[in-house]
């Protein structure tokens, strides 16, 4: 019985200590991301063909979308990689 109730004391202790220690630890942190911006200027025409052919570029060499903008007479895309 004595022996039982050491083995459940060091248990406990041990479950305490184990988790004070990864309290304490912290999970590492992300690397920074790159990041570009395509942008092409359109003009009256709208002809947005070859801004189009370089974000299927972009998207083939392994970047992703991330958000973007238009405004007269711009267009922007940004990637993430």
């Amino acid at each position: 019985m004595k022996n039982l109730i050491q083995q459940f004391s060091v248990a406990i202790i041990s479950l305490v200590v184990f988790t004070l220690i990864m309290s304490y630890t912290r999970p590492a942190a992300e690397e920074p991301k790159q990041y570009i911006v395509v942008h092409a200027s359109i003009g009256p025409d709208r002809n947005t063909e070859k801004f189009e052919a370089e974000i299927n570029q972009k998207l083939a060499e392994g970047w992703h979308l991330q958000g973007g903008f238009t405004g007269q007479p711009y267009f922007g895309q940004a990637m993430v990689k």
